[in-house]
């Protein structure tokens, strides 16, 4: 009985990591292409990854110009994708 036992926990902790890898990649499509987080998008503005970050504006439709800030863009960015600014998930 304890080798199903030991088997179940196996399967369950199986699952659990394709869970986590499965969430992990559904973030990385939002923040490359639908719906990035503001903890993305302040990580590309620390690394000063200005064309990362109007690669995905334009991705979006936003408008902004030539001229604008990193928080600008972002700020932009969130508008566009409806969330709120504060939100770090």
């Amino acid at each position: 009985m304890q080798q199903d036992g030991d088997n179940k926990d196996d399967l369950r902790d199986e699952g659990d990591t394709y869970q986590k890898d499965k969430n992990e990649d559904i973030e990385d499509w939002r923040n490359e292409h639908g719906n990035p987080s503001n903890k993305y998008l302040q990580a590309l503005a620390k690394d000063d990854n200005m064309e990362k970050l109007r690669a995905i504006a334009e991705d979006l439709d936003v408008e902004f110009g030539p001229n604008d800030s990193a928080e600008q863009l972002i700020g932009a960015i969130r508008n566009s994708t409806g969330s709120n600014s504060n939100t770090t998930t």
